[in-house]
């Protein structure tokens, strides 16, 4: 069966969108403020709005709380969900079912229940998976990732399900090197928490997959009192952009106001609005990707175009963000905490874009929910982004990427080396080690001083230097890389399954630059442990080196408003 794949919630964008493009047009608060005067200024559509409210929240009160769901009605539900939860339970106990449903019935959150029970439960025949690429539903949008599924009767097991994924036509799973089979104790190792269905192009990405798991544990495993070794919260950034939006601020409303913009910090008296960062202003080690200063006016565009590497250079030089909040919002947003900077990474990201996980470093700062924020209690910060943004982890970040979010529940799934984690070749706790390539290659603006400062470097700004930039950076994912447990041959194969990276490499360097460089540093630990002697870096001079440090002099006066104080 094909059963349609619609929210049960009525969307107020798409409701309006026809009958008052204005009101579709609002944001957030202002949307619902406009939908509230309609009660007096159109009363008819006012009416229409409210039934068609009133039938979606009666449909989603039936299919939540009338037991007829138990698995499916969570959350956002869709009614592909609720009907493949039907089917399945309508089967005879020797039968079958087969429905064509969104992949994210086996690697959404919202659908974890009813997938780990069909593994649990031995009933999963099969999953294969398809992108619309080649318009086998011609009216779905081509990105548009279904799967057919297949699954049993209760006495009717299957102990190990076929899989396939990424397929654009059927004779794709004719492919031996795409089609695989996963028992229950594999899904089990891969994601104990929620037995979701990861996303393998080929068997030998289940086989690297499966030996990293093997080698490292997940970051947080439910019901394990050791579970969570880096003692890490989670958070949905700092600010919802729709129902936080009453409490953000333009330059042009904070300039009316009599505020002074001192860097990117507007200033009235003793007030002050700190940026609004959101996850397409930031990237692996830049928290200055992006700057809505920059982006052309009434374009409609809503990318923001790369920071160019001489701005970049320049330690005094911050983003300009669309919004401010001011400093009492963000200190309550914290719920407490005391931390010298944040980090997170993209929530937006699909498994075929260039990166996946892309992490950065951020200053005390408001955040958009769009970058979901990492608090670990055991470890730095910093060692956090260096992990997230290393290519060993967003290879295995990829295996579980099914749609367009990286979730909470996938990054609590992610392998992490144990906090207490030592290299022989690297001469000791190997997290002082990366502390030291992360404190230069992130703390290039006075903007940082708290991070700086919180892991004893008192000095200015490093200098962006972009060739060095590349080497410690090659040297951080070839630790990660020894770290995960993975070989040579495995390390050139995770890197050739990231052709975007390969094709702009190629384009700019005429070569692989970046796997070149890595492999080249891997080699060089490899080597290291071999003659159990320690890694000596090719980075010269050494970090310390005043001539990479700016000018302390060019300290601007704003910079002690980033030092973790109020």
């Amino acid at each position: 069966g094909n059963p349609p794949w619609e929210k049960v919630k009525l969307s107020e964008k798409e409701f309006f969108a026809a009958r008052a493009p204005e009101i579709a047009g609002l944001a957030g608060a202002k949307r619902k403020q406009a939908i509230a005067r309609l009660a007096e200024e159109d009363p008819v559509l006012f009416e229409e709005y409210q039934r068609s409210l009133r039938h979606a929240e009666g449909e989603s009160h039936l299919i939540r709380r009338s037991g007829r769901f138990p698995l499916c009605g969570r959350g956002d539900v869709n009614t592909y969900a609720v009907f493949a939860e039907a089917m399945r339970d309508g089967a005879s106990p020797t039968g079958r079912t087969g429905v064509i449903v969104p992949t994210g019935i086996a690697t959404d959150d919202t659908t974890k229940h009813f997938f780990a029970d069909c593994v649990d439960s031995k009933r999963l025949a099969s999953l294969f998976d398809f992108e619309n690429r080649d318009k086998i539903f011609a009216d779905v949008d081509s990105r548009m990732k279904f799967c057919l599924l297949t699954l049993t009767g209760a006495k009717r097991p299957v102990e190990a399900a076929e899989f396939v994924f990424f397929a654009h036509r059927t004779s794709d799973l004719d492919d031996p090197e795409r089609r695989f089979t996963l028992t229950p104790t594999d899904l089990a190792l891969i994601n104990p928490n929620t037995k979701t269905a990861p996303v393998f192009r080929t068997r030998r990405d289940a086989e690297i997959t499966a030996k990293i798991y093997r080698n490292v544990p997940v970051l947080v495993r439910d019901g394990d009192p050791d579970g969570n070794p880096w003692g890490v919260e989670f958070q949905q950034g700092l600010f919802n952009m729709t129902s936080d939006s009453h409490l953000f601020r333009t330059a042009d409303e904070l300039r009316a106001e009599g505020a002074e913009l001192h860097g990117n910090i507007w200033v009235k008296g003793d007030q002050r609005w700190l940026p609004l960062y959101e996850a397409k202003m930031v990237h692996h080690f830049n928290h200055r990707f992006g700057d809505y200063a920059m982006r052309k006016a009434n374009s409609g565009d809503t990318s923001l175009p790369e920071v160019p590497i001489d701005r970049l250079g320049d330690p005094t030089y911050l983003v300009q963000p669309r919004y401010w909040v001011r400093v009492a919002d963000v200190r309550s947003a914290l719920r407490g905490r005391s931390v010298p900077c944040l980090v997170g990474l993209r929530k937006t990201a699909r498994s075929t874009d260039a990166r996946t996980s892309i992490a950065s470093l951020l200053p005390l700062v408001g955040v958009g929910d769009k970058f979901p924020l990492i608090y670990p209690q055991r470890i730095g910060p910093w060692v956090v982004a260096a992990w997230l943004s290393s290519f060993a982890c967003d290879y295995a970040v990829r295996q579980k990427a099914g749609g367009t979010d990286l979730s909470f529940f996938i990054i609590a799934q992610m392998p992490v080396p144990a906090d207490d984690s030592r290299v022989g070749f690297l001469g000791g706790p190997i997290w002082f080690w990366i502390e030291k390539r992360v404190l230069e290659l992130s703390y290039v603006s006075w903007d940082l001083s708290g991070f700086a400062q919180k892991v004893g470097y008192c000095g200015p700004p490093f200098r962006w230097i972009g060739s060095r930039r590349e080497l410690l950076r090659a040297e951080l994912d070839a630790a990660m890389f020894h770290l995960y447990g993975l070989d040579r041959d495995e390390v050139d194969y995770v890197m050739e399954t990231f052709p975007i990276v390969k094709r702009k490499d190629i384009a700019a360097h005429g070569e692989y630059r970046t796997k070149r460089l890595i492999l080249e540093r891997y080699d060089a630990m490899a080597e290291a442990a071999a003659t159990g002697t320690e890694y000596e870096t090719v980075l010269d001079p050494p970090p310390a080196d005043p001539s990479l440090a700016h000018d302390p002099s060019t300290r601007p006066e704003w910079a002690d408003w980033y030092l973790g104080d109020d």
